[in-house]
């Protein structure tokens, strides 16, 4: 199994209406140990008006943070592997994940305390802020809502792989054998325009995460992060579907077109729901093994072919 990433955020038509900046940010990251992915989606309220900076900050520290877990538990897993102790328990890794989390917020509120020092807020800002906000801000209380972002993150090894997801947005799986998953559990208190943030409170408790170990199941042939400039595009009752769909097409394409040039396509495709459709920030991030997604070939082409006939038999 051999990971590429891939991440591209583009700014939205909307934004660009109204003179906003790209308030979307993402990453990718690839080395022998591991293979990493974030999206982040800074939150366009006009008291979130630093929010680009607190998705980028986000990001950021996201990156390092896994990048540090995965390398702090290597010699763990190694050890295992040559059977000299034993690998963490599912509810040991769940622990562990759950620190994980509590440590990417603690280094977010790091970076928004540096931010916030090196700039404070300027009356322009504060203004946009409207009076509520303002003079919470003016007292130094509740200052990160400024810096609100949406978070979500992946990282595959070659022991493990996992998700973690703050707010809305959307963590989509494919497996070989042809099926797909959203593995990481959904936050009800995202709907509609309403969202959960790294900013909140109990943004550590809050957060979903999942794991899975490639010894008990084999691990995804690809793996897709994205903000809400993708799937609010899609009806709400059916956004599953229609992101599977997607996903299998980008899939095929990584398949039959290879890394370099299907990266290219997505970069189109965030810029075309960025333009075409709802105009919000568009982010896709993620990573694929080519070799397993060609496993899957034949049976999302049977899938196709019988989607077709039953919509034909429908007409």
């Amino acid at each position: 199994m051999v990971y590429q990433s891939f991440s591209a955020s583009v700014i939205g038509s909307s934004h660009i209406k109204h003179g906003k900046d790209i308030e979307d940010r993402s990453a990718s990251y690839d080395n022998a140990k591991m293979s990493l992915a974030v999206v982040a989606d800074g939150h366009g309220a006009d008291e979130c008006f630093r929010c680009a900076a607190g998705a980028k900050i986000a990001v950021e520290c996201t990156v390092k943070a896994l990048h540090d877990f995965v390398i702090e538990l290597e010699p763990r897993f190694t050890a295992a592997f040559l059977r000299k102790t034993s690998p963490p328990s599912r509810e040991e890794f769940d622990k562990l994940l759950q620190n994980l989390v509590k440590h990417i917020v603690a280094r977010w509120y790091d970076g928004i305390e540096r931010h916030i020092h090196a700039e404070p807020f300027s009356a322009g800002e504060l203004e946009k802020a409207g009076e509520k906000y303002r003079e919470k801000y003016e007292a130094g209380e509740n200052y990160c809502k400024a810096y609100g972002t949406t978070l979500i993150a992946a990282a595959v090894t070659p022991r493990y792989w996992f998700g973690i997801h703050i707010g809305d947005g959307r963590f989509t799986v494919l497996y070989r054998d042809g099926a797909f998953d959203q593995p990481v559990p959904w936050d009800p208190k995202c709907f509609l325009n309403q969202t959960t943030s790294i900013c909140d409170d109990d943004a550590a408790e809050r957060a979903r995460f999942y794991c899975s170990f490639n010894n008990e199941k084999a691990p995804p042939a690809a793996i897709f992060l994205c903000s809400d400039g993708v799937d609010d595009n899609y009806p709400v009752e059916e956004n599953e579907k229609h992101l599977f769909k997607l996903y299998r097409t980008i899939a095929l394409t990584f398949a039959e077109e290879g890394f370099t040039s299907t990266v290219k396509q997505i970069k189109d495709l965030a810029n075309s729901f960025a333009t075409k459709g709802k105009g919000d920030d568009t982010s896709i991030a993620g990573m694929v093994d080519i070799e397993g997604m060609k496993q899957a070939v034949p049976i999302w082409q049977r899938q196709i072919a019988a989607e077709k006939t039953a919509g034909e038999e429908a007409t």
